[in-house]
């Protein structure tokens, strides 16, 4: 799990979660293959898959704090650390 603090509030950290995550399937969509996900107050469930390899899980957006959960595939595992690096860095300016 990753979780990155904030001092935004859930309403307007969701909302700025909403406009980057249209914003980066726009700009991947040539390597985005498909990018589903549903909101159910606060917490999103997503699965996305990028050059065939479905990666899926929850995101959390409380008053202080995202929590990202999920499941990736045995070939992005062996990444799990850098990814997690770059998408933790990614919600920090965010949410700044």
């Amino acid at each position: 799990m990753t979780a990155v603090e904030h001092q935004l509030g859930a309403p307007t950290a969701q909302s700025r979660l909403q406009d980057f995550i249209s914003q980066m399937t726009t700009q991947y969509a040539d390597t985005i293959d498909s990018m589903d996900g549903t909101w159910n107050d606060n917490i999103l469930t997503f699965e996305l898959t990028a050059m065939r390899m479905k990666v899926s899980g929850t995101l959390t957006v409380n008053d202080d704090v995202i929590e990202i959960q999920g499941t990736m595939p045995f070939a992005l595992s062996l990444m799990r650390g850098r990814l997690e690096k770059t998408m933790e860095q990614e919600l920090r300016k965010l949410l700044a």
